[in-house]
C-alpha cells in the first residue's frame, strides 16, 4: 500500500521534476498534493494528513524548519525528507532532533531519493505495527481488567480507580449489555469480529468480552443523560440486524460508581434470563428496578415461584441436587439456553440461602452451570455445588482480613500482587498475613494469585479473538512456557485443550 505524500518546493522546476520521477518509477508513494511554499504547504498538510512529506528547505534561512516542527506537532507520525540547498552540519543536527526521517543535499541523485522513500516507506510500516501491537496489548488490558471487575465484587480503597485508569477505561457513566444468541454454544471469531464492527460503525465507546455463554460489552458516556436508553436501543437494533440469528439483548441500568460494575453486570443478566425464560425470539430490553410497569411475563413468575420453592425446600444432599435438577430440566421444557438461566438463578440463590463465602470449588461449579445443555450436565453442575458448600460449612468461615485479601487479589490478579504490598495495603505485616492466609484457607497466598490469575485466563481463552500466547501476556506472564505449566498445574489441561473444550470439540 502507497503511502500518502505532500511535496513542497518552492521551484516549480523542480516539483515538476520530482513529481515526474516519482510516478514514472512507480515508487511506494502516491502524491496527494503539492505546494511552492511553506505556508500553503503547512495547510495542504493539515487537510490531506500525509504519511511522508518531502520539502525543500534552505539552510540560510533561520525559520527554514520551523514549519517543519510546527507539522511535526500536527502529525507526528508523519516520515519527513528533507531536500537540502546547502551542506550545513548545524541545519542537520535540527533537522535529525526534529525526528526527520532523512536529510539529503541538493542536486538529488535518483537513485539516492528512491533509497531514502524506501527507508521511509520501511519506517512508516514498522511504525504503523508497532502501533498495532500496542494497541492489542491497550484492548487486551482492558478486557482483562474488565473481566476481573464483572466477575468479582469490589468496595473503597480497593484501588479500582487506578485499575480503570491503568486500563484507560475512563467515563463519566456507563451501562452494561449482554448480548446472547441462544442457538449458539460456543462463538466464531467471525461472529465477535462482526460485533466489534458494528461498534465501530455507530462510533460507540464499547469494550465487548466473552463471558461464560454471552457477549458482554462495557458501554461508556461522557456523562449521566437520558439520550443513553436510545443509543443503547440503536446499537442493539444494528447488531440485530447484522446477525442472521435470533438475537437476545439485554441493558442494565446507566451508572456513575466504579463499584456497581459488577452490579450493572448481574442486572443485565438477570434482564436476559427473563427474556429468555419468556420465550421472546429476540429483542433489547432494559433492567428495570422492582419490574414497574413492566412486570414479568406470567411464565417468568411462575418460574421465579418454583425456584423459590425449591431454594425453601432445598439441603445440600445429593438426593435433593439430583432432584432439582430433574424438576429444573422438566420447567425449561428441555431448551439449553432456558436450562442455563433456571440453573444460574438457583445456584446463586443455593449459594445466598446457606451464606457461603466465595471458594475455589464453589467458582468451579458456577462457572460450570454457564455451559449446562443436558439433564446430566445439569445435575453434575448441582452435585459438585452441593459437595462444594457441605464442605464449606465444615469449614471456620474466613476472617474479615482473609476475605478482603482474596477480594484484592482476585480484583488485580493480572498485576501480579506482592505478598508486602498487599500486607501493607491491610495494614499488617507480610508475614502475619502469609500465615494467616495459609491457616484459613488451605493454601499460601501465591496459590492464591495464581489461581486468580488462571480464572482470567480460563475467561479469556473462550474468545477465539484473542491468542493463547496473548493471553498469557494479558495475566502477566512474558513467557508462554511458564503461563503453560501454571495453567496445566491449576486447570489439569493445557491452554489449547481447555479452549478446544470450551468450543465444543
Amino acid at each position: 500500500m502507497k503511502l500518502k505524500t505532500v511535496i513542497i518546493e518552492e521551484d516549480r522546476a523542480a516539483l515538476q521534476l520530482l513529481q515526474k520521477y516519482i510516478i514514472a518509477q512507480s515508487l511506494e508513494c502516491e502524491i496527494v498534493g503539492t505546494a511552492e511554499d511553506s505556508e500553503t504547504g503547512v495547510a495542504l498538510a493539515r487537510k490531506k494528513k500525509p504519511e511522508l512529506l518531502i520539502c525543500a528547505v534552505k539552510p540560510e534561512e533561520e525559520s527554514s524548519l520551523n514549519w517543519i516542527a510546527r507539522l511535526k506537532a500536527i502529525l507526528p507520525e508523519c516520515a519527513v525528507i528533507v531536500l537540502a540547498a546547502e551542506k550545513n552540519f548545524d541545519h542537520a543536527l535540527q533537522a535529525i532532533r526534529l525526528g526527520v526521517c532523512d536529510y539529503l543535499l541538493k542536486p538529488i541523485q535518483p537513485k539516492e531519493l528512491e533509497s531514502s522513500i524506501h527507508r521511509a516507506v520501511l519506517h512508516i510500516h514498522r511504525t504503523q505495527e508497532a502501533q498495532k501491537e500496542l494497541g492489542q496489548v491497550d484492548t487486551l488490558k482492558r478486557q482483562a481488567q474488565l473481566l476481573a471487575l464483572l466477575t468479582n465484587d469490589s468496595q473503597r480503597g480497593q484501588g479500582v480507580n487506578d485499575m480503570l485508569e491503568d486500563a484507560q477505561l475512563d467515563f463519566g457513566a456507563y451501562y452494561i449489555m449482554v448480548v446472547q444468541m441462544p442457538g449458539e454454544r460456543a462463538y466464531t471469531q467471525e461472529t465477535l469480529n462482526r460485533l466489534d464492527a458494528v461498534f465501530a460503525r455507530k462510533h460507540a465507546r464499547a469494550v465487548s468480552i466473552l463471558l461464560y455463554d454471552s457477549v458482554v460489552v462495557f458501554v461508556r458516556q461522557d456523562q449521566a443523560d437520558t439520550g443513553w436508553r436510545k443509543e443503547a436501543a440503536g446499537l442493539a437494533q444494528a447488531v440485530m440486524e447484522e446477525m442472521n440469528t435470533p438475537v437476545h439483548i439485554s441493558a442494565s441500568q446507566l451508572h456513575t460508581s466504579r463499584h456497581a460494575i459488577r452490579q450493572a453486570y448481574y442486572q443485565a443478566r438477570q434482564t436476559l434470563w427473563e427474556i429468555a425464560l419468556s420465550k421472546r425470539e429476540q429483542g433489547i430490553a432494559f433492567y428495570q428496578e422492582g419490574q414497574g410497569d413492566q412486570a414479568p411475563s406470567e411464565r417468568v413468575a411462575k418460574t421465579y415461584r418454583r425456584i423459590n420453592e425449591l431454594i425453601e425446600q432445598a439441603d445440600l444432599s445429593d438426593g435433593f441436587a439430583v432432584r432439582a435438577a430433574s424438576v429444573l430440566v422438566e420447567l425449561s421444557g428441555h431448551q439449553y439456553s432456558n436450562l442455563r438461566a433456571m440453573i444460574s438463578l438457583y445456584t446463586m440463590a443455593l449459594q445466598k440461602k446457606f451464606s457461603m463465602p466465595p471458594d475455589r470449588k464453589t467458582d468451579a461449579a458456577l462457572y460450570n452451570t454457564w455451559f449446562v445443555s443436558s439433564e446430566n450436565d445439569a445435575r453434575e453442575c448441582l452435585l459438585k455445588l452441593s459437595s462444594a458448600l457441605r464442605e464449606l460449612q465444615e469449614t471456620p468461615k474466613y476472617s474479615l482480613l482473609v476475605k478482603n485479601t482474596i477480594q484484592y487479589i482476585n480484583l488485580h490478579a493480572i498485576e501480579g500482587p506482592q505478598l508486602g504490598d498487599v500486607a501493607e495495603k491491610m495494614c499488617v505485616s507480610a508475614n502475619y498475613l502469609s500465615a494467616l492466609m495459609r491457616k484459613e484457607t488451605g493454601i499460601t497466598f501465591h496459590e492464591h494469585v495464581l489461581e486468580a490469575k488462571m480464572a482470567v485466563a480460563r475467561s479469556m481463552l473462550a474468545d477465539p479473538r484473542v491468542l493463547v500466547e496473548e493471553v498469557a501476556r494479558a495475566v502477566g506472564y512474558g513467557n508462554y512456557i511458564s503461563f503453560y505449566n501454571a495453567f496445566k498445574r491449576v486447570v489439569h489441561m493445557t491452554p489449547t485443550e481447555f479452549r478446544n473444550q470450551m468450543a465444543g470439540e
